[in-house]
């Protein structure tokens, strides 16, 4: 899928940049013996080059992981030396759109650069297909139902749920939605990233993207418990009546962006996901019980009336108070605010739009919005 221009992201944290910079002055080439074929980036040795390679190497650039691993496969720019630019050049590379790793690349094949560097035991069978992540449903991406009018812009909020004990280093996922149904208009970084050492949200063609690191020398790691990640904002496109999905996808991004997370030094592993739905609704305005536009005593007056007496389109528009029925105290909830200084009925009032409140009214038709 396509990439767009723009997008949010957060920089990595200055105590990160700090070492960066040590790093980048005082890491040498290491070197070890014989030679095998490998992937470029792949410095865990799974056949897959991820987000997980990308801590990894973050994480261990320093500490010396011994013979089990393929220093030339951490050399993700091919620069002879396994230094800190390796997980920057990948870091670009995935999540930037920058230029991929060099052979071999993406299948294993042998270093076609000679340099001090070597492969003496690359875990993956290059044999045998790439791997697929494991499922680990621990791990639970969430994008919960909502509601929208025609028009309405929405805001839709992202999670994850951490369970059972578990941690996490980074995560990353892609959010897919009907472009006929919604539009997108924003994102902004949930209160969970707001301590994070990196993050970035990138629009794509046909949804978004978003990847996270939550530290770099595991300082810091999310546990048990639900993260807010992002909210996005969308402008509801479709007709009354339509339903349309917010799906958690492994096809957005050139490379595509996987739904997945690092628990801790990696491998990643595949998270459940729960997938959101939007349902087009009629607008209306709360407490506008007589359909003249506006709010005022004949708002109440006609409530009372018409609870014992009429059969309402739009039950929604008598629920003042939003408590999910209709009833005695949505006219005196009304009153309440209109002379002694109660709290304004819950949206939408101020202007139109569909109830965010799940209940069993509904609204069928209300003819004084736009």
């Amino acid at each position: 899928m396509g990439r767009r221009s723009h997008h949010l992201a957060l920089p990595l944290t200055s105590p990160f940049l700090f070492i960066v910079l040590i790093l980048s002055f005082s890491m040498l080439p290491m070197s070890l013996g014989a030679q095998d074929d490998f992937v470029r980036g792949d410095c865990l040795g799974d056949g897959n080059v991820e987000l997980g390679d990308l801590v990894y190497m973050m994480t261990c650039v320093i500490c010396d992981p011994g013979p089990a691993y393929c220093y030339d496969a951490c050399d993700a720019d091919d620069d002879g030396a396994y230094t800190i630019s390796d997980p920057l050049y990948l870091l670009n590379y995935l999540f930037e759109g920058d230029v991929p790793p060099p052979p071999p690349f993406p299948t294993c094949g042998a270093d076609p650069t000679a340099d001090s560097l070597s492969c003496n035991n690359y875990q993956h069978d290059c044999q045998t297909p790439t791997p697929q992540p494991p499922l680990d449903s621990d791990y639970i991406f969430s994008i919960p139902d909502g509601e929208g009018a025609p028009g309405e812009t929405i805001a839709v909020d992202v999670e994850l749920e951490i369970l059972d004990g578990d941690w996490l280093l980074a995560c990353s996922f892609g959010v897919a939605h009907d472009p006929n149904a919604l539009a997108l208009t924003e994102l902004l970084p949930g209160t969970a990233t707001a301590d994070v050492a990196w993050a970035i949200f990138d629009v794509r063609d046909g949804g978004w993207t978003g990847a996270i690191i939550v530290s770099v020398f595991m300082q810091t790691l999310w546990v048990e418990g639900t993260y807010p990640l992002v909210t996005a904002r969308y402008q509801v496109l479709g007709e009354v009546g339509d339903v349309t999905a917010l799906d958690f996808v492994d096809t957005l991004g050139e490379p595509p962006v996987r739904t997945s997370v690092v628990p801790e030094w990696g491998p990643e592993v595949t998270p459940s996901t729960v997938s959101g739905t939007i349902t087009v609704s009629t607008a209306f305005r709360r407490g506008d019980v007589n359909l003249d536009g506006i709010f005022n005593i004949g708002d109440p007056i006609w409530d009372l009336l018409c609870l014992f007496s009429c059969f309402p389109a739009c039950l929604d528009a008598h629920d003042s108070n939003d408590d999910g029925s209709w009833d005695i105290a949505d006219p005196i909830y009304m009153l309440g605010y209109l002379f002694v200084g109660g709290p304004a009925p819950p949206p939408p009032f101020f202007e139109c739009g569909a109830d965010p409140t799940e209940d069993v009214l509904d609204c069928d038709n209300f003819n004084s919005c736009p």
